[in-house]
């Protein structure tokens, strides 16, 4: 019974470093979610900017017109582009989280794994135990009989 309760302090453990885990990749779900949000938005903007352009350049619009929707498409593009890093590196943290959470988990079913198998040897032993019990008890009461 003692290794049993050593477990359970070893899964108490385990599972607090899996919701840590869990913490800390809801956050960077979070954080990406955010950021590929803001780059979608962006690109939604760059594409209605072009289509704008289009029709500025097919149209009549003024030369200022067509050099403020280029300048304007310019800073959208860099815009883009950073934070196409940024997302690539919270994906990155993301599925780092993910990696993490998923050997969390794995640790806590290993311990409880570990305990579920001590517990049926236990009860192995404890029932070997009882049938040795029952034997010599029977073969006390025949050798008590036998003697009467």
């Amino acid at each position: 019974m003692a290794a049993i309760h050593s477990y359970h302090k070893i899964l108490t453990v385990r599972e607090r470093e899996k919701n840590v885990a869990q913490s800390a990749y809801s956050q960077s779900v979070e954080s990406f979610e955010k950021i590929a949000n803001q780059l979608y938005e962006l690109l939604k903007q760059k594409e209605a900017m072009e289509e704008n352009y289009q029709v500025q350049l097919c149209g009549n619009g003024t030369v200022s017109t067509l050099l403020s929707h280029s300048d304007y498409l310019l800073r959208l593009k860099a815009q883009i582009a950073l934070l196409e890093k940024k997302v690539n590196k919270a994906r990155t943290e993301m599925n780092g989280k993910q990696e993490e959470l998923t050997e969390a988990h794995k640790e806590v079913k290993k311990i409880e794994k570990l305990m579920e198998q001590k517990r049926q040897y236990d009860l192995t032993i404890k029932w070997k135990q009882e049938a040795n019990l029952m034997d010599e008890t029977s073969v006390l009461q025949f050798i008590n009989r036998k003697d009467r």
